[in-house]
């Protein structure tokens, strides 16, 4: 008796990082948008290797100044952004507009967003929707959840209210 043999070879589109630990790795949520918590050198290295070409950390002076990031950027050939944002005294219209011109300047780029935990990279985008997107304050807070927003959303959903 032959026994016949069936190979299947099945082809996927691997993400540039998975998405089962949500915002531990990164996650994409757009087409050339990734956001995360704190990457670490491989994250960074396989972000590159993967095709990203930008990373914004919206890390703290002292959080940053902790890390060796940008030197792990750019050493792997990606621009590097700092847009310090040190906590809920740091979620301003000046650096909800300077996020927004990063993104804009490289929409056709691979981007990642990161902080610490993803809480502020998601508050930034849920201000970014309504205050310069119009989305009104249900919308805004729900993308704001899916790009890292917990703890912040209170002040947040004020800050969209006033």
């Amino acid at each position: 008796m032959r026994a016949i043999y069936l190979c299947l070879v099945v082809v996927l589109s691997i993400p540039l990082f998975t998405t089962a630990k949500g915002i531990e790795t990164a996650k994409q949520v757009e087409q050339n948008l990734w956001v995360m918590g704190m990457p670490t050198n491989a994250d960074i290295e396989r972000f590159a290797e993967q095709g990203g070409d930008i990373v914004v950390s919206l890390l703290s002076v002292s959080e940053q100044s902790q890390t060796a990031e940008s030197t792990w950027v750019t050493h792997h050939g990606m621009a590097f952004y700092h847009i310090a944002i040190p906590g809920a005294e740091g979620l301003t219209f000046a650096k909800v507009r300077l996020l927004d011109k990063v993104l804009l300047e490289h929409k056709e780029k691979n981007v990642l967003v990161h902080c610490a935990s993803g809480n502020r990279v998601g508050a930034l985008f849920a201000l970014r929707a309504a205050w310069l997107d119009g989305k009104d304050k249900e919308v805004a807070l729900k993308i704001g959840r899916e790009r890292g927003l917990t703890s912040l959303e209170k002040t947040v959903s004020e800050m969209i209210a006033q």
